[in-house]
């Protein structure tokens, strides 16, 4: 995928540099246009002659395009004075006719680019890009005509002098069908991300002898992640052995746990729980030399998975408890919720209300404190069946007068 992204970010750059085209089109999707927008900051960040404005307003008519785009512009004109030293130039206003709901979208739009146009001076070489990357495209028809009045008809106007446009387009965009068929100075350029790019860009990683031992190994680890989640399980122990073998001799413990780790994963999707717990414990010994919590909390959360699979419930209590050690110093308030309650159903099963109840308790206050509301309503349910089971009926009461509310606002 970097290099897909790479090739978009050369694109852009000719495309602001050459002086033939005024308009380009990138069809893409509504997922992809984040990576599109953030290939043209990049671009802004290294181009420091040129001015870039960029939208990402969802378009559902081309009155609210408009709308939202110069409340955008305004906003950002005033905050750029503000900021701006007392004996520099400020910013002009935005013109009355970009702001004007009044007016047709078509003129508005037009009325922004004069300004824009404004602030540069071609004569030094400089340009203005107006980039437009709606995440919705609500009406592409209204949209493709708002953008067909960009282009020359027939001449070139003014502004259209340093202009660079860059538009997103929906990703099913043919231009001799649309409202742009005829225009001029235009370009197309689609922007596609396919499904299996990430794991194309590893595999060449992985084959290329020229590439670092250390890049090829990890790509090596992420691709047998990859066979491991797509059921390639033969392939995945193969990868996960050979990059084991490499970083037990280049004694990186981060990677040595995080292989072995890998390699219960495998035993789990076979559902050889035996196996995986066997790698899981063997991991402890390198993620522990690495001191690294996350792949800890990983090993750890596996371990106590395993032992409630096989109802060893006081084991798997406690590694659940270490896990809330752990999440308690990542200050990770989710999973610190979840492992509480994980802790509390492994004292339940053994009849240990009190620790239940405590756990729980504990675990509804984080999720009420962070607004963890999808954690909440099943944190309530266990703390009714703990009260109950203690004979507690002062505190179940309480508990259905303070609590209610947001247990119900957790079951949303």
């Amino acid at each position: 995928m970097r290099k897909i992204f790479e090739q978009l970010f050369a694109d852009l750059g000719q495309f602001l540099r050459q002086r033939d085209d005024l308009l380009l089109l990138v069809p893409c999707d509504d997922t992809e246009v984040a990576l599109l927008l953030k290939a043209l900051r990049d671009l802004d960040r290294e181009s420091g002659a040129d001015m870039f404005l960029l939208f990402a307003e969802d378009f559902e008519s081309a009155g609210q395009f408009l709308n939202d785009t110069a409340e955008r512009l305004d906003a950002e004109q005033k905050l750029t004075n503000e900021a701006v030293a007392p004996e520099l130039r400020k910013l002009p206003p935005l013109p009355g006719e970009f702001l004007d709901v009044e007016r047709p979208p078509a003129e508005r739009l037009e009325a922004g680019l004069q300004y824009a146009r404004s602030l540069v001076d071609p004569r030094l070489g400089q340009h203005f890009v107006w980039a437009m990357g709606p995440g919705k495209i609500g009406d592409p028809e209204s949209y493709l005509e708002l953008l067909a009045q960009l282009t020359p008809n027939p001449d070139i106007r003014p502004w259209m002098r340093g202009a660079r446009i860059v538009a997103r387009v929906p990703a099913d965009f043919q231009l001799e069908t649309s409202p742009l068929t005829s225009a001029k100075r235009i370009r197309v350029r689609p922007f596609s991300i396919p499904p299996d790019a990430i794991e194309q860009e590893l595999l060449t990683t992985a084959a290329d002898q020229k590439s670092p031992p250390d890049d090829r190994m990890r790509a090596e680890v992420q691709l047998a992640y990859l066979d491991c989640a797509h059921g390639r399980l033969d392939d995945a122990i193969t990868r996960f052995l050979k990059t084991l073998a490499f970083y037990q001799w280049a004694e990186i413990p981060a990677m040595e746990g995080l292989v072995i780790c890998g390699l219960g994963d495998v035993a789990r999707r076979q559902e050889n729980w035996h196996d995986a717990e066997h790698w899981y414990q063997c991991a402890v010994v390198p993620a522990a030399k690495s001191r690294n919590p996350m792949l800890m909390s990983t090993i750890v959360q596996n371990l106590a998975v395993a032992a409630f699979r096989d109802k060893r419930f006081s084991d798997a209590e406690q590694r659940y408890s270490e896990l809330v050690t752990l999440k308690r110093a990542m200050l990770e308030e989710d999973g610190l919720a979840e492992a509480l309650e994980w802790q509390g159903l492994c004292a339940e099963e053994q009849l240990g209300y009190d620790r239940a109840v405590a756990c729980w308790e504990e675990g509804a206050l984080i999720c009420k404190t962070f607004e963890l509301k999808h954690r909440l309503g099943p944190m309530a349910d266990h703390l009714r069946r703990g009260y109950q089971a203690l004979e507690m009926g002062e505190d179940l009461e309480n508990f259905d007068s303070e609590w209610a509310v947001e247990g119900s606002n957790g079951n949303d």
